[in-house]
């Protein structure tokens, strides 16, 4: 059976306890790009996320971009600073969840994963065992390849996730 029940649901990735998980053994996270980090149209990293990526860093977490995007994307959008991305990842499936904690160098267990799919973020990072996320999208409007995912969310959420 997929597993599609997000363990948390956020209204923002900034409202994230970073205190807590770190109290809670979590050593990493694991962030989508398009409408979790920014909205898909964004050309590169804003303040608000900036700092909340460092926010992270210096509260002893390591940190991942994990986004199903390309490499032009991605590094486009983080150019010029430290920060660790997987592009192309594929989620739900496992390769880019793995690469990223491979470069990251921490397990599955001890890693919270954010993002604002359902059907990628949250199945992809609850198959390997980590703490999902599910990030209400930042803007309504979606990639034309998001569209059809979200129509499914829609019933999901009312059957699943409560």
């Amino acid at each position: 059976m997929l597993k599609i029940r997000p363990k948390l649901i956020l209204n923002r990735y900034q409202d994230l306890d970073i205190a807590y998980f770190k109290q809670k053994g979590y050593q990493a996270v694991l962030i989508d790009l398009d409408n979790t980090l920014a909205p898909y149209y964004a050309k590169t990293i804003d303040d608000v996320a900036l700092n909340f990526i460092n926010d992270l860093k210096k509260a002893g977490f390591k940190v991942a971009v994990v986004s199903n995007n390309s490499k032009e994307r991605v590094g486009t959008f983080l150019a010029g600073y430290d920060i660790a991305y997987v592009y192309y990842a594929s989620k739900p499936l496992l390769r880019g969840y793995r690469q990223a904690l491979k470069i990251l160098n921490v397990s599955s267990d001890k890693t919270i994963s954010m993002g604002d799919q359902l059907l990628t973020d949250v199945i992809g990072s609850n198959r390997l065992g980590m703490y999902s996320i599910y990030v209400k999208p930042i803007v309504d409007k979606d990639s034309i390849t998001t569209v059809i995912n979200r129509r499914i969310e829609k019933l999901l959420f009312r059957f699943v996730v409560k």
